[in-house]
């Protein structure tokens, strides 16, 4: 089971990520941590991946969560994964 919560704003997001930071070892116990980033796919000949509508189109890149990422560097969501 994963839950993922994404900031609307830069505020939300940096508020999250420090949640992750200063609750760290009693989460370590119970749920791997996740960072989601977004990516746009650069094709060989030199153009991005666009969708439909001509627009870039956005890929998730999840990764596990980075401990000495700085908060100036924030991730886009930020997930829970129950650990088994």
């Amino acid at each position: 089971m994963t839950i993922g919560i994404d900031g609307s704003n830069d505020v939300r997001a940096y508020l999250y990520h420090r949640m992750f930071l200063t609750n760290r070892e009693y989460l370590d116990e119970y749920f791997i941590k996740i960072g989601v980033d977004w990516y746009v796919k650069l094709l060989r000949n030199g153009s991005i991946e666009v969708d439909t509508n001509g627009l870039a189109y956005f890929k998730p890149k999840p990764e596990p969560f980075d401990y000495q990422r700085p908060a100036t560097n924030l991730y886009r969501c930020y997930m829970y994964q129950l650990k088994q």
